[in-house]
């Protein structure tokens, strides 16, 4: 018989997917990115690297909160 998760392992499994579909939306920001320096096209650019930083900066907020909860189980 397999042992159900724990609440905290539901929710880092949630979080996983969610950091994943953020580095897959990153990823796409970055073709963009490189397809418009190609063409010239700056203000395309400066657009998809705002779009890739505040995707990149949500998924650190999610690996934040890991990190915190991990140190306050061990802490406990």
């Amino acid at each position: 018989m397999i042992a159900p998760q724990s609440l905290a392992e539901v929710c880092d499994d949630d979080r996983f997917a969610r950091i994943e579909e953020l580095a897959d939306e990153a990823a796409s920001f970055w073709r963009s990115i490189a397809e418009a320096a190609y063409r010239g096209n700056r203000l395309t650019v400066e657009v998809h690297c705002r779009q890739a930083a505040a995707v990149t900066r949500a998924a650190f907020q999610i690996v934040k909160t890991l990190g915190a909860e991990a140190a306050e189980s061990r802490a406990a």
